[in-house]
């Protein structure tokens, strides 16, 4: 017997971040072509939104990675069809908002949290590592937030 298990890798190729409100910074990622993005002309991409809610320091707040620090929320778009997955973990963060934050992503869990008729959930319970660099481009971060909410409207 072993594990039956689904892999999903995220190759993004947009990895934007921004200040965020009452955090510590947002991370916004896609694979969908910003110009299909934008114009809503796609079928199928993943967005992930990472959040950031405290950098960890010694001393001062926990240092492991049974602590949460980080809130995801990972849209999963399949032939149309929508699945919204959520959760939370430990990462370390480096960097700030306004040069760059990358992430070190401690096996963060996530589960599906909604989706529209037909999702085929092939990942829940799932567990998200890895590691992430973002460079600063509030305009691309506004742009893949916009583009998430219409698609969970």
């Amino acid at each position: 017997m072993g594990l039956d298990r689904a892999i999903l890798f995220t190759n993004c190729t947009t990895i934007v971040c921004t200040d965020g409100f009452a955090n510590e910074g947002d991370i916004w990622m896609t694979d969908i072509p910003m110009d299909q993005l934008l114009s809503g002309d796609f079928s199928n991409g993943q967005i992930i939104h990472l959040q950031i809610l405290w950098t960890p320091v010694a001393g001062k707040t926990p240092l492991a990675s049974t602590s949460t620090n980080l809130t995801i929320k990972h849209l999963i778009i399949s032939d149309g069809v929508v699945g919204v997955y959520g959760g939370g973990g430990y990462c370390w963060k480096y960097g700030t908002p306004s040069k760059g934050i990358s992430l070190n992503i401690e096996e963060a869990t996530i589960a599906l949290q909604s989706t529209s008729e037909h999702f085929n959930d092939l990942l829940s319970p799932a567990t998200m590592v890895g590691n992430i660099s973002s460079v600063p481009n509030r305009q691309v971060a506004n742009q893949i937030s916009n583009a998430a909410q219409r698609i969970l409207q």
